[in-house]
């Protein structure tokens, strides 16, 4: 599985992956939802919010504890841009 370090014990998400989740919450939270689906080149807003969401499933499924403040961060930036999926 791309992301994951398995050189111990336990799957680890690897550096480049926690990287690349926590730029795209970066990016919604400094430049918006909008600004930022144009910029990584994503065709829809919702393109771009499912891609990130299973990004933190993963992650979830990986290390929680890592992953959990992150969903917490994403989700504050997709509440302060009113995103609705429906």
């Amino acid at each position: 599985m791309p992301g994951l370090l398995v050189d111990g014990d336990t799957p680890r998400l690897s550096p480049d992956f926690k990287s690349r989740v926590r730029s795209h919450v970066y990016g919604v939270e400094k430049f918006g939802l909008s600004s930022h689906q144009r910029h990584r080149g994503f065709a829809s807003l919702a393109g771009l919010v499912h891609h990130v969401d299973g990004l933190i499933a993963h992650a979830s499924g990986t290390e929680p504890e890592w992953a959990a403040p992150v969903r917490a961060r994403w989700s504050a930036a997709l509440g302060a841009q009113r995103w609705s999926p429906a």
